[in-house]
């Protein structure tokens, strides 16, 4: 073998092994800069659960709806909102799936018009102001706020 072949064979091996060396030095800051963004966004997320914040400090509570607007909402036998709706009303509470039975007393929720159970709903919406099937509520939603309203521009 001539020295001219040992010179080739080397400056490709150095070629294959500094363009392997390249793609290694790549892949581990890639994921060096994965981890580190993935690790710092997670920190300063105020939603992230491995927090050391009490549970008091996320707690959604929805109120529903006191015992004078509950009984204002109406109540009616199934066989009289079978009259009222025809075949457009359920032949089931949606709630525990049972049959309506001619002289069950059903809760008839104003803004949507679905009928339960009174046993049923009732329990539901003295926790939720909204309908367990379509999510509609009478109670009022917060207005948003206008931006200038909160923060004024001043300096004009």
């Amino acid at each position: 073998m001539d020295s001219s072949d040992e010179t080739q064979n080397m400056d490709g091996f150095a070629y294959s092994f500094g363009f392997s060396l390249g793609i290694l030095a790549v892949i581990v800051v890639m994921t060096a800069a994965s981890y580190y963004c993935t690790r710092l966004h997670s920190a300063s997320d105020p939603t992230n659960h491995n927090s050391n914040t009490t549970h008091e400090d996320s707690v959604t509570i929805d109120i529903g709806l006191d015992e004078s607007t509950l009984r204002s909402y109406p109540k009616l036998l199934y066989s009289q909102a079978k009259v009222h709706k025809g075949d457009s009303i359920a032949s089931c509470c949606s709630i525990c799936l049972a049959d309506y039975k001619e002289s069950d007393t059903l809760r008839l929720l104003p803004d949507c018009g679905h009928v339960f159970h009174r046993k049923c709903v009732d329990p539901w919406l003295r926790l939720h102001p909204t309908c367990p099937i379509c999510r509609n509520s009478r109670a009022s939603t917060p207005l948003s706020t206008p931006l200038a309203e909160v923060a004024p521009l001043t300096g004009r």
